[in-house]
């Protein structure tokens, strides 16, 4: 896998494709996920055009964010970074901490994005009124508490019935991963001082498809409902009989819904059309 250093910290990715005309792609995975996720939706856009998808910070084979960061703030750091190694916008695409991810680099950077795609982004506080303070979780007090709650997490929000961990040594580096998202959960479910918002999302000027599992948590689908009624012009797909992973669960079909909106992009971008 590539690799650079970004400010002190490793950051890796996996790139196919990179020979081939398209306008390129990065894919963003969700929390405690790697760059893996993305696999066969990665290898079957790359036949047509460069696609990269980075470990996110703390996660896969990256290192976590430097010593006091948001680990969320520093992933989009690294999205702009691997974005700019391109010479034109290309589109962005994210599931989950991916989306979230990929919205602020939309924001902040939108020089960089051809297209933005959030599925399921965890931008909770967009449910509550703008002047209203959400919960925040506090991190957890010991490691049991730790444990209890990366387990319970994973079986709201992965795949029930499955081990996702793969044995001792990467349920350790999980467990170290879920603490600096604990740690960070202000940008998860609050509003921090510099926290995207609906009226920042209303601004951005590239298109935006919001994608969404027909069985997923109600808040997921409740935050793409405000974010499709504050875009002008936001594709909105569902994916039936799909989770919260249906980039996993039901990759043909999430494959289906990226391709078809890139090349729909692409083509009016050809045309002059915005």
């Amino acid at each position: 896998m590539p690799e650079t250093e970004l400010r002190g910290a490793r950051v890796t990715w996996r790139a196919e494709g990179m020979d081939k005309p398209g306008v390129p792609v990065l894919l963003a995975h969700c929390s405690l996920a790697h760059s893996g996720l993305w696999k066969p939706i990665q290898a079957a856009l790359a036949q047509t055009r460069p696609v990269i998808a980075p470990d996110l910070p703390a996660h896969g084979r990256s290192d976590p964010p430097p010593e006091g960061e948001s680990t969320q703030l520093f992933a989009a750091e690294v999205c702009a970074t691997l974005a700019e190694r391109f010479d034109s916008p290309i589109h962005l695409a994210g599931l989950s901490l991916g989306g979230a991810t990929l919205s602020r680099v939309a924001w902040k950077r939108p020089e960089l994005a051809a297209s933005l795609t959030m599925i399921e982004p965890v931008l909770f506080h967009l449910l509550h009124p703008p002047h209203v303070q959400p919960e925040v979780l506090p991190p957890p007090a010991d490691d049991a508490e730790l444990e209890a709650d990366m387990r319970a997490f994973v079986g709201q929000w992965g795949a029930p019935g499955r081990d996702p961990f793969g044995g001792p040594e990467r349920f350790e580096a999980a467990k170290r991963c879920f603490r600096l998202l604990r740690e960070d959960n202000a940008w998860v479910m609050g509003r921090p001082p510099g926290q995207i918002e609906l009226s920042d999302l209303a601004r951005l000027a590239m298109p935006v498809m919001l994608i969404d599992g027909e069985t997923t948590e109600a808040r997921a689908s409740a935050v793409l409902d405000a974010i499709q009624g504050a875009v002008p012009g936001a594709r909105r797909r569902t994916i039936p009989g799909a989770g919260h992973l249906s980039p996993v669960s039901h990759w043909r079909e999430v494959l289906g819904e990226l391709a078809g909106f890139f090349d729909d992009v692409d083509a009016r971008a050809a045309r002059g059309v915005a």
